[in-house]
């Protein structure tokens, strides 16, 4: 998808553009950049995206908050008299980092509809950060395993160690990488790296780490405890817990990603008249939407 403006084309978190805009870091938003140089996104995405091109500004543009991860943008494009706006992924309930969407007045939204379906509806943010630290605190004297996202999510999980439960967890060296932007732009994560001296002395006693999403099973976790003599636990933090079924013992429904009922304040609020979507079927969302915006366009 791009956008026609003054004689070229900006693409949407693609490379097929004269610019591309890249809302945020994580990998289903990077496709086809190896050959693009010209960037329009935030310094930290392109810090955490590791990409070669320069960061761009195009007058009559703009680049507000998304919330979902460090960096992660919304454009705002105003051209022959039409405000448009392009949100990547957000999520508008604060996080613990106090990150959180802007909600713009635009004539023509492109939105993002991963969730938009009345079944998906979050807890507040913080609400599962009690939860989670909870059951850690609960399961003292075994060790922890927390399946997460690599980029963004592990992040949260470590801020959320830290501060409810005053553990510095063990991460491994993909999520490390992204820990190390995170200070970089301000953000504070005590933890400790898989294979280090530091993680080695934690998991001489009960520890807590974050491991990749795969690794996030009992069969792990068994063979965890066997290698530390010490029954370990393996919980999720991932949106799709409202939806699966995961093979752990605990699963928390923490999202970067707004749910339903967000995505439809959202809308409203933006006072669109045309609203397209990307990533996932939005008819559902328009349903909600009918009584209250003119015109509303699906883009499957």
């Amino acid at each position: 998808m791009h956008l026609p403006y003054k004689g070229i084309r900006i693409a949407l978190d693609s490379g097929k553009g004269d610019y591309s805009f890249i809302s945020h870091a994580h990998a289903d938003h990077l496709n086809g950049l190896k050959k693009q140089n010209n960037f329009i996104a935030s310094e930290e995405t392109h810090a955490l995206a590791e990409l070669d091109g320069g960061l761009k500004h195009l007058e009559g543009t703009k680049l507000i908050n998304a919330g979902h991860i460090l960096g992660a943008r919304q454009l705002v494009l105003e051209h022959e008299g039409q405000k448009t706006v392009y949100t990547g992924d957000i999520s508008i309930k604060p996080n613990i980092f106090g990150m959180s969407a802007e909600i713009p007045q635009c004539d023509r939204l492109i939105m993002e509809s991963t969730y938009a379906n009345p079944e998906y509806k979050f807890p507040d943010n913080f609400e599962i950060y009690e939860s989670l630290s909870k059951w850690v605190k609960e399961n003292d004297r075994n060790n922890i395993l927390i399946g997460a996202y690599e980029m963004g999510k592990a992040q949260e999980i470590v801020k959320v160690l830290n501060e409810y439960c005053g553990l510095a967890p063990v991460v491994p060296e993909k999520a490390e990488k992204i820990c190390k932007v995170y200070e970089r732009f301000g953000i504070k994560l005590d933890r400790a790296v898989v294979g280090s001296d530091e993680a080695e002395e934690l998991m001489e006693r009960r520890f807590v780490a974050i491991v990749p999403m795969r690794h996030a099973k009992r069969y792990f976790a068994n063979n965890l405890a066997c290698a530390f003599g010490r029954e370990t636990l393996v919980a999720v933090a991932t949106g799709w817990a409202l939806k699966y079924r995961f093979n752990a013992d605990a699963a928390f429904p923490l999202s970067d990603h707004a749910d339903f009922n967000d995505l439809v304040h959202y809308a409203e609020n933006t006072g669109a008249k045309e609203i397209e979507f990307f990533e996932g079927d939005g008819s559902k969302l328009v349903a909600a939407l009918k009584n209250k915006i003119i015109n509303p366009l699906l883009n499957k």
